[in-house]
Protein backbone atom coordinates (compact mmCIF):
# COMPACT_ATOMS: atom_id res chain seq x y z
CA UNK A 1 0.00 0.00 0.00
CA UNK A 2 1.24 3.70 -1.28
CA UNK A 3 1.54 6.60 1.71
CA UNK A 4 -1.31 7.89 -0.28
CA UNK A 5 -3.33 5.06 -0.28
CA UNK A 6 -2.54 4.50 3.90
CA UNK A 7 -3.24 8.53 4.75
CA UNK A 8 -6.45 8.06 2.77
CA UNK A 9 -7.52 4.93 4.71
CA UNK A 10 -6.66 6.58 7.80
CA UNK A 11 -8.47 9.82 6.76
CA UNK A 12 -11.64 7.53 5.62
CA UNK A 13 -11.62 5.66 8.76
CA UNK A 14 -11.60 8.51 11.01
CA UNK A 15 -14.55 10.55 9.04
CA UNK A 16 -17.26 7.07 8.52
CA UNK A 17 -16.61 7.07 12.12
CA UNK A 18 -17.46 10.44 13.14
CA UNK A 19 -20.42 10.67 10.31
CA UNK A 20 -21.88 7.32 12.41
CA UNK A 21 -21.84 9.37 15.03
CA UNK A 22 -24.09 11.74 14.16
CA UNK A 23 -27.25 12.45 15.63
CA UNK A 24 -30.46 12.04 13.12
CA UNK A 25 -31.92 15.47 13.92
CA UNK A 26 -28.34 16.97 12.93
CA UNK A 27 -27.98 14.56 9.85
CA UNK A 28 -31.59 14.79 8.66
CA UNK A 29 -31.21 18.67 8.52
CA UNK A 30 -27.88 19.27 7.11
CA UNK A 31 -29.23 16.74 4.55
CA UNK A 32 -31.89 18.77 3.85
CA UNK A 33 -30.09 21.77 3.52
CA UNK A 34 -27.66 20.41 0.81
CA UNK A 35 -30.35 19.22 -1.20
CA UNK A 36 -31.98 22.53 -1.13
CA UNK A 37 -28.61 24.15 -2.11
CA UNK A 38 -28.72 21.76 -5.09
CA UNK A 39 -32.46 22.14 -5.96
CA UNK A 40 -31.95 25.82 -6.01
CA UNK A 41 -29.45 25.89 -8.55
CA UNK A 42 -29.32 27.09 -12.12
CA UNK A 43 -27.80 24.03 -13.18
CA UNK A 44 -29.92 22.15 -11.49
CA UNK A 45 -32.84 23.34 -12.94
CA UNK A 46 -31.25 23.04 -16.49
CA UNK A 47 -30.57 18.84 -16.29
CA UNK A 48 -32.65 16.91 -17.72
CA UNK A 49 -31.21 13.49 -16.96
CA UNK A 50 -29.77 13.85 -13.33
CA UNK A 51 -27.96 10.51 -11.65
CA UNK A 52 -27.85 10.38 -7.92
CA UNK A 53 -26.85 7.98 -5.82
CA UNK A 54 -29.31 6.12 -3.29
CA UNK A 55 -27.73 7.19 0.40
CA UNK A 56 -27.19 4.42 2.77
CA UNK A 57 -28.94 6.50 5.88
CA UNK A 58 -28.00 3.55 8.04
CA UNK A 59 -24.53 5.14 7.66
CA UNK A 60 -25.47 8.55 7.90
CA UNK A 61 -24.60 9.49 3.87
CA UNK A 62 -25.80 12.80 3.14
CA UNK A 63 -29.51 11.68 2.63
CA UNK A 64 -31.00 11.70 -0.84
CA UNK A 65 -34.57 10.35 -0.55
CA UNK A 66 -35.66 13.88 -0.42
CA UNK A 67 -33.75 15.09 -3.91
CA UNK A 68 -35.49 11.54 -5.59
CA UNK A 69 -38.77 12.32 -4.50
CA UNK A 70 -38.43 15.93 -6.15
CA UNK A 71 -37.02 14.56 -9.00
CA UNK A 72 -39.79 12.05 -8.91
CA UNK A 73 -42.25 15.11 -9.07
CA UNK A 74 -40.14 17.15 -11.93
CA UNK A 75 -40.43 16.95 -15.15
CA UNK A 76 -36.39 15.06 -14.94
CA UNK A 77 -35.21 11.31 -15.62
CA UNK A 78 -34.06 10.18 -12.62
CA UNK A 79 -31.05 7.79 -12.54
CA UNK A 80 -29.24 5.49 -10.76
CA UNK A 81 -26.00 3.14 -10.10
CA UNK A 82 -26.05 -0.43 -9.75
CA UNK A 83 -23.44 -2.28 -8.84
CA UNK A 84 -21.22 -4.98 -10.57
CA UNK A 85 -18.87 -6.77 -7.87
CA UNK A 86 -17.52 -8.69 -10.62
CA UNK A 87 -15.66 -6.23 -12.81
CA UNK A 88 -15.93 -2.98 -10.29
CA UNK A 89 -18.17 -1.42 -12.51
CA UNK A 90 -21.48 0.49 -12.37
CA UNK A 91 -24.84 0.07 -14.67
CA UNK A 92 -26.97 3.04 -14.24
CA UNK A 93 -30.59 2.23 -14.83
CA UNK A 94 -34.17 4.78 -14.61
CA UNK A 95 -35.86 4.95 -11.44
CA UNK A 96 -39.46 5.41 -11.40
CA UNK A 97 -40.39 4.37 -7.73
CA UNK A 98 -38.52 3.78 -4.34
CA UNK A 99 -40.60 0.57 -4.48
CA UNK A 100 -38.40 -0.59 -7.21
CA UNK A 101 -35.24 -0.64 -4.99
CA UNK A 102 -34.08 -3.77 -3.18
CA UNK A 103 -30.63 -3.46 -1.10
CA UNK A 104 -27.63 -5.35 -2.76
CA UNK A 105 -25.04 -7.05 -0.33
CA UNK A 106 -23.59 -3.90 0.96
CA UNK A 107 -27.09 -2.73 1.78
CA UNK A 108 -26.96 0.05 -0.85
CA UNK A 109 -30.85 0.10 -2.50
CA UNK A 110 -30.36 -0.70 -6.12
CA UNK A 111 -33.06 -1.16 -8.72
CA UNK A 112 -34.20 -4.76 -8.32
CA UNK A 113 -34.94 -4.98 -12.55
CA UNK A 114 -31.71 -3.93 -14.48
CA UNK A 115 -33.95 -2.59 -17.42
CA UNK A 116 -34.51 0.89 -18.65
CA UNK A 117 -30.01 1.26 -18.69
CA UNK A 118 -28.74 5.01 -19.04
CA UNK A 119 -25.67 5.62 -20.96
CA UNK A 120 -23.21 7.65 -19.25
CA UNK A 121 -23.22 9.98 -22.33
CA UNK A 122 -26.89 10.99 -21.71
CA UNK A 123 -25.81 12.04 -18.22
CA UNK A 124 -26.66 16.36 -17.02
CA UNK A 125 -25.27 15.88 -13.29
CA UNK A 126 -24.32 13.57 -11.83
CA UNK A 127 -24.77 13.49 -7.40
CA UNK A 128 -21.66 11.71 -6.06
CA UNK A 129 -21.45 10.38 -2.37
CA UNK A 130 -18.31 11.56 -0.28
CA UNK A 131 -16.78 10.37 2.80
CA UNK A 132 -14.51 13.40 3.01
CA UNK A 133 -13.24 16.21 0.43
CA UNK A 134 -11.29 19.33 -0.25
CA UNK A 135 -11.75 22.54 -1.90
CA UNK A 136 -9.77 21.55 -4.89
CA UNK A 137 -12.65 19.51 -5.98
CA UNK A 138 -10.85 16.22 -4.60
CA UNK A 139 -13.13 13.16 -3.13
CA UNK A 140 -12.54 10.58 -0.77
CA UNK A 141 -15.00 7.43 -1.40
CA UNK A 142 -14.92 4.09 0.04
CA UNK A 143 -11.69 3.35 -1.41
CA UNK A 144 -13.22 0.62 -4.31
CA UNK A 145 -13.00 3.00 -6.79
CA UNK A 146 -16.77 2.38 -8.34
CA UNK A 147 -17.37 5.86 -9.13
CA UNK A 148 -13.18 7.13 -10.44
CA UNK A 149 -13.82 4.42 -13.27
CA UNK A 150 -18.19 5.65 -14.04
CA UNK A 151 -16.85 9.43 -13.87
CA UNK A 152 -13.67 8.98 -16.70
CA UNK A 153 -16.36 8.30 -19.02
CA UNK A 154 -19.26 10.78 -18.69
CA UNK A 155 -19.13 14.54 -19.33
CA UNK A 156 -22.26 15.11 -16.84
CA UNK A 157 -21.43 18.26 -14.42
CA UNK A 158 -20.05 16.05 -11.14
CA UNK A 159 -21.60 17.34 -7.71
CA UNK A 160 -20.22 15.86 -4.58
CA UNK A 161 -22.19 15.81 -1.36
CA UNK A 162 -20.57 15.79 1.46
CA UNK A 163 -21.45 17.54 5.42
CA UNK A 164 -19.32 20.57 6.16
CA UNK A 165 -17.37 19.14 9.44
CA UNK A 166 -15.15 16.61 6.32
CA UNK A 167 -14.31 19.10 3.54
CA UNK A 168 -10.85 19.88 4.19
CA UNK A 169 -8.45 22.35 2.39
CA UNK A 170 -6.07 19.26 1.28
CA UNK A 171 -6.71 15.10 1.14
CA UNK A 172 -4.83 12.64 -0.08
CA UNK A 173 -5.10 12.44 -4.01
CA UNK A 174 -3.79 10.69 -6.62
CA UNK A 175 -3.24 11.61 -10.30
CA UNK A 176 -6.35 8.81 -10.88
CA UNK A 177 -8.93 10.29 -8.89
CA UNK A 178 -11.68 12.00 -10.45
CA UNK A 179 -12.55 15.77 -8.92
CA UNK A 180 -16.10 17.41 -8.50
CA UNK A 181 -16.73 20.24 -10.63
CA UNK A 182 -19.26 21.10 -7.60
CA UNK A 183 -19.50 20.15 -3.77
CA UNK A 184 -22.17 20.93 -1.65
CA UNK A 185 -22.42 20.97 1.93
CA UNK A 186 -25.04 22.18 4.22
CA UNK A 187 -23.21 25.91 4.37
CA UNK A 188 -22.27 26.38 0.94
CA UNK A 189 -22.16 25.34 -2.79
CA UNK A 190 -18.66 26.08 -4.69
CA UNK A 191 -17.34 25.39 -8.08
CA UNK A 192 -13.94 23.73 -7.57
Amino acid sequence: MSSTDQKKEELRDRVLSQRKEMPEEEWEEKSQSITRKLTESDFFNDAKVVHTYVSMNERREVNTDELIEKLFESEKKVVVPVTNFSDHSLTHIELRSFGELISNKWGVREPEIKENQVQEEDLDLIVIPMAAGDRKGNRLGYGQGFYDRFLEQTNGLKVGFVFSDFLFDDIPAEEFDVKMDVIITENELFFT
